[in-house]
């Protein structure tokens, strides 16, 4: 069987499918993902095989971009975090100056508008060369469903966690479903939905199948230290703060040091994964810190009790046996947030907001309350009941096969 994955510029997005990938090919079926250049690497260091035949964005100055347009037309609701300028992503100290928000974002439409079509238009191409026998996509990736339905090969929406079939973030503004012959798209074209989000928080699957999996994590590659063989001399919280919280917000926002200090000041010891700049930004750090830099969270996991993250959906899903504080920054990220923290393991503050009082109490909750570490062993435990990759792959074989699937191949599969 031949699979295409199609991935998005967001590493925290597609990384996600790379196990999938994996079960594929030991299953001995062929695997390509069509990516934009920039991600050959990221792919080829996860052992996919990449496809570079689409145009990306650079995603982080996209988003710069939406926050300094939105403090520009609303400066009294732009929050206490100052903008980044969405060229060179330092903050700025007034919204003013030579640049041109308004321009810049008429000539990104465009560029999107145009690379989106671009991008339907070289998927459908390539699954017409390489015929694949099923297509998988992420969050992000019209493209995968174009040309699935273009070539008539069965399409999977994988989930990267806690995003339903409703919430993905896919739209056609280059009428490439009708340049193609298709119908209008919406989402309720989403057939099949793989799943690894904890039942407990499940996401709206709509009309969709919900192939439910055990997630298995992947954040990228990374060396374990031998200090993390060793058990810790105290309680050992996981503090992580992606490239894309400095890259779109700065390196500014208080709630980190906050939150640094306020485990310190608890007795624990802080393992903090961040960007180099972002650490540098902290300055002088308590003893008790040590720092990796973009260190993958899923090694850091044995010997930690609990995990602070922004709010991205890949440091949930990964620590979603631990007890988390999320510190959301962007607002799907405060809303994420919101619905884990409903499945009793999590708390939730939003992290531009967030006072240094409320993150020390937070903290210490995280830190004490045995009712979040229960939650978070019931979510485990789950999780562990769910069926592994190994037993996906039969599905989406059959599926491949006979072109559907129905929620009675689902029980018989999972038997």
């Amino acid at each position: 069987m031949r699979v295409l994955v199609t991935a998005t510029n967001w590493k925290g997005i597609y990384f996600c499918m790379v196990p999938l990938g994996w079960a594929l090919q030991a299953a001995g079926h062929e695997v390509r993902v069509l990516c934009a250049p920039d991600q050959t690497t990221a792919i080829s260091q996860a052992g996919l095989t990449p496809v570079p035949v689409l145009e990306g964005f650079e995603m982080m100055s996209v988003e710069r971009m939406a926050r300094f347009a939105a403090a520009l037309r609303d400066p009294v609701h732009a929050g206490p975090v100052p903008a980044v300028h969405p060229v060179t992503g330092v903050p700025v100290d007034h919204l003013g100056g030579d640049y041109d928000v308004e321009a810049d974002e008429r000539a990104f439409r465009a560029r999107y508008d145009r690379t989106m079509g671009a991008n339907c238009d070289a998927a459908v191409a390539f699954v017409r060369r390489w015929t694949p026998d099923l297509v998988v996509h992420d969050l992000m990736t019209l493209e995968g469903i174009v040309a699935a339905r273009a070539c008539g090969v069965p399409s999977v929406y994988h989930s990267p966690g806690m995003f339903g079939a409703r919430e993905t973030g896919l739209h056609d503004p280059t009428g490439a479903f009708a340049r193609h012959g298709l119908p209008e798209w919406d989402r309720s074209q989403i057939d099949y939905m793989i799943d690894p989000t904890p039942a407990v928080v499940a996401p709206d699957a709509g009309r969709a199948l919900r192939l439910p999996v055990r997630y298995v994590p992947y954040n990228g590659p990374g060396e374990v230290p031998l200090w993390l063989l060793e058990p810790p001399a105290r309680p050992r919280a996981v503090l992580i703060w992606g490239n894309s919280a400095s890259g779109i917000f700065g390196t500014g926002v208080p709630a980190l040091r906050h939150t640094v200090d306020a485990v310190a000041a608890h007795g624990a010891e802080l393992v903090l994964t961040a960007a180099p700049d972002q650490v540098r930004a902290l300055g002088d750090l308590p003893a008790s810190v040590r720092v990796l830099a973009d260190f993958p969270l899923r090694l850091l996991l044995a010997t930690s009790e609990a995990v602070i993250h922004q709010g991205s959906v890949n440091p949930m899903m990964t620590a979603a046996g631990l007890p988390q504080l999320v510190l959301g920054l962007a607002d799907d990220q405060v809303e994420m947030g919101r619905r884990f923290a409903l499945g009793g393991s999590a708390i939730s503050l939003p992290g531009l907001t967030a006072t240094e009082p409320q993150i020390r109490q937070a903290v210490a909750r995280l830190l004490t309350d045995a009712r979040l570490r229960d939650a978070a062993g019931r979510i485990r435990a789950e999780g562990e009941t769910r069926p592994t990759l190994a037993r996906l792959v039969p599905l989406l074989e059959r599926l491949a096969r006979a072109g559907a699937l129905t929620a009675a191949d689902l029980r018989s599969a999972t038997a």
